[in-house]
């Protein structure tokens, strides 16, 4: 790997709720990331069906009118790497996403909107010297019924999302919850709750053909109902994927209305200044422990595991990128910022 510069932070270090999980996960993990500047080559299937699936969500909610076109038409122009049954999925979910959610009184204010602003502490009054927080809301919209705006972050999940699953339990105390309202303020939104907007993955997969030393015919030639002879086309897939959505809608659509009292927020604001000064401790003294507890999480391996064990270098560009800039959702700071 060529030899590049160390990045050139701005001002400021960005403080971003990505940065702060990824940091209460694994201090190393946090270091190599986002101190470092290293991502690797592959993502994860879930991350990146998740991007795409977001492209859609994005276009959908800056139609003024044609919402589905815009979203089908946002799927295509991302589709490349993707096979032919994930864009069903993400075409298909988008398709009932619209049917769902199409008649809603939501009227959109701004998309990916970003924000900064300066860490204070919440004791003193006084702003880090060190960090500023930063971070992109997904969707702000005024609610026509309610006349108040509202903050809507979309995810998708492999999860059970029925209400009053263990994961809304879990996203009532996200914290990246309260960070979108401070990041709403900020930009001089007063919302009155967040919209969190889940979509299910797709829990089918396509048909594949039988082997051929596995597959057992009736009298007249043809394999019994549970064989194939072919795999199952991209259309016939579709086909069955539409059907499973329709006829079960809450396993792929929930909602829920999430606020935050301000006695939340400055909880949140102690912990976020907490976690803040230990990070920056952690640099002063050129501290990034390692985490074994958290080299897989979700079925999958860290994707520096290779680094933190000794396997690999850093070194190696067929699996590590150095990006010139530490948060390539977020527009760079101006060079004169730097």
């Amino acid at each position: 790997m060529s030899a590049l510069p160390n990045i050139r932070p701005a001002r400021l270090q960005l403080l971003t709720e990505s940065r702060q999980k990824t940091h209460r996960r694994c201090q190393r993990e946090e270091k190599l990331r986002y101190q470092d500047g290293y991502v690797t080559s592959s993502s994860s299937d879930a991350l990146r069906f998740g991007s795409l699936a977001h492209h859609g969500l994005e276009a959908w909610w800056l139609a003024k009118d044609e919402r589905l076109a815009a979203a089908l038409a946002a799927v295509a122009a991302h589709a490349e790497g993707f096979d032919s049954y994930d864009l069903v999925d993400a075409e298909e979910l988008l398709r009932g996403y619209d049917a769902r959610w199409g008649d809603e009184p939501y009227e959109t204010i701004a998309v990916e909107q970003e924000f900064r602003t300066p860490l204070i502490n919440p004791e003193t009054g006084a702003a880090s010297k060190t960090f500023e927080r930063a971070g992109k809301i997904d969707v702000i919209a005024f609610k026509e019924d309610f006349g108040t705006k509202v903050i809507i972050e979309h995810k998708t999940s492999g999860e059970d999302i029925s209400p009053g699953s263990a994961y809304w339990a879990r996203v009532r105390m996200d914290g990246q919850i309260s960070g979108y309202f401070r990041g709403a303020e900020a930009l001089g939104h007063e919302v009155s709750e967040c919209i969190y907007d889940v979509i299910g993955k797709v829990s089918l997969r396509p048909k594949k053909a039988t082997p051929p030393e596995a597959q057992k015919r009736k009298a007249d030639g043809t394999l019994y109902a549970n064989q194939r002879e072919h795999d199952e086309t991209p259309d016939e897939y579709r086909a069955r994927v539409r059907e499973h959505i329709a006829t079960h809608p809450d396993d792929y659509y929930q909602r829920a209305e999430i606020v935050r009292l301000e006695d939340e927020l400055r909880a949140y604001d102690l912990e976020t200044w907490q976690q803040a000064t230990q990070m920056r401790d952690a640099q002063r003294l050129g501290i990034a422990p390692r985490n074994p507890d958290a080299c897989t999480r979700f079925g999958s391996v860290c994707g520096f595991f290779d680094v933190c064990s000794g396997a690999a270098s850093l070194d190696d560009d067929t699996r590590f990128q150095r990006l010139s800039w530490a948060h390539p959702e977020l527009t760079p700071p101006k060079e004169g910022d730097r």
